[in-house]
């Protein structure tokens, strides 16, 4: 039994008051609890089908790299985005409604990306590029991007290379893309689903009858009537009302993954906000998506590298909602050090940003993908570097 000692009142005090003095003391000399550093930014990797896979082999080579890598997320193309290998909107999956790829009739590329990679852990979204289609073209002529110049409409096939595009405004196109992203909901077991090419060309299009029709009734303009080359009321309503045309489709996209299976997760790779003439307003369709990917392809836009931290994620956090995850889009153009750097910028301003997507054109060499490893790892470090005495 312990046994207590009586002091005098007095005495109690001052033997408070230096307790108190103790405590004070070993707090203020205690060295700050060291906080737990975030875990490195993940790495995402998209890949162009034919330029990669050509055959089951492949596809699990680079799994197995990604594997090595670390990789979180591998979005394969399902569609072909450009007009370069195979034309733009032939398929890499056992479709009953697009044409398959040349080489691909007898080797479903989308169904052995799904198995190699989920037998390793990592996530797999179908890319499914939706505007850019000279597959839909070829089928139907009159879905075409139509394109107004001085007061009439022609055929609209690219600015600097043959490209083909449909109108987006085409209730008929929107049902035929709508139609492979729900065939590929409805039969593959896919993380998520890439939008991409979720746009027009330029402010002048689409400007072909069915959009013509639709707008006059709708909005009470005719495109051929507009001039493009000066800002305008008129103007401002035109690429506004195709905005809302873009989002309402988004909005379409959404219901239908979700009605198929409602886990698969949606995102968009999209165009810099501040490109206004494409369509492309974020703030009207970021509450369809679960993700967004906006491209920081510094380099084809001439910017420097403290663009992506300092003007295109503040652009895009101002427009997206509140859960809408942000995923910066690189295409390892740059420097390590500058790429370094564009990771660093990134976590120090937006800390919420915890994946980042790395885009190739090509085919994706072993080097490149370690390269990617060292930009990731080098601004881990650099970041949470304990400070010196």
């Amino acid at each position: 039994m312990n046994a207590m000692i009586l002091l005098p009142a007095g005495l109690w005090r001052l033997f408070g008051a230096g307790l108190l003095a103790l405590n004070a003391g070993a707090m203020a000399a205690a060295p700050p609890a060291a906080s737990a550093a975030p875990p490195a930014l993940r790495i995402e990797l998209v890949v162009r089908t034919v330029n990669n896979f050509k055959n089951r082999d492949d596809v699990a080579v680079f799994f197995e790299r990604a594997r090595k890598a670390r990789v979180a997320v591998v979005h394969v193309a399902a569609k072909q985005d450009e007009d370069d290998e195979r034309p733009s909107g032939e398929v890499f999956y056992a479709s009953a409604i697009a044409p398959i790829a040349a080489g691909y009739e007898k080797f479903d590329a989308l169904a052995a990306s799904v198995e190699e990679a989920h037998k390793r852990g990592i996530k797999i979204y179908a890319w499914m590029p939706q505007f850019h289609d000279q597959a839909a073209v070829k089928a139907h002529p009159a879905w075409q991007m139509m394109a107004a110049a001085r007061g009439h409409s022609r055929a609209y096939s690219g600015k600097d290379a043959v490209e083909y595009f449909v109108n987006p405004i085409d209730p008929e196109v929107q049902a035929y893309e709508l139609s492979l992203i729900a065939e590929v909901a409805r039969n593959y077991k896919v993380d998520g689903i890439s939008l991409d090419w979720l746009r027009f060309d330029d402010v002048n299009m689409d400007a072909g009858p069915v959009t013509r029709r639709l707008a006059a009734m709708e909005i009470g303009l005719d495109p051929l009537s507009l001039n493009f080359a000066k800002s305008s009321p008129a103007v401002r309503r035109w690429q506004s009302w195709r905005a809302q045309k873009l989002s309402l489709y988004v909005g379409r996209v959404r219901q239908a993954v979700r009605e198929i299976r409602p886990e698969i997760r949606l995102t968009a790779f999209l165009l810099p906000p501040q490109f206004t003439e494409v369509g492309q307003d974020l703030a009207l369709f970021s509450s369809d998506l679960d993700e967004v990917h906006p491209m920081a392809y510094f380099q084809d836009w001439s910017y420097p590298p403290a663009w992506i931290a300092s003007r295109l994620m503040s652009d895009v956090e101002r427009k997206k909602t509140r859960n809408t995850a942000v995923r910066p889009t690189l295409d390892g153009s740059g420097t390590i050090v500058q790429n370094v750097g564009i990771l660093s910028a990134v976590r120090k301003k937006f800390p919420e940003v915890d994946s980042i997507a790395w885009f190739t054109a090509g085919y994706w060499e072993p080097a490149e993908i370690d390269r990617i490893v060292k930009i990731h790892k080098t601004a881990a470090s650099r970041q949470f570097k304990k400070p010196g005495p």
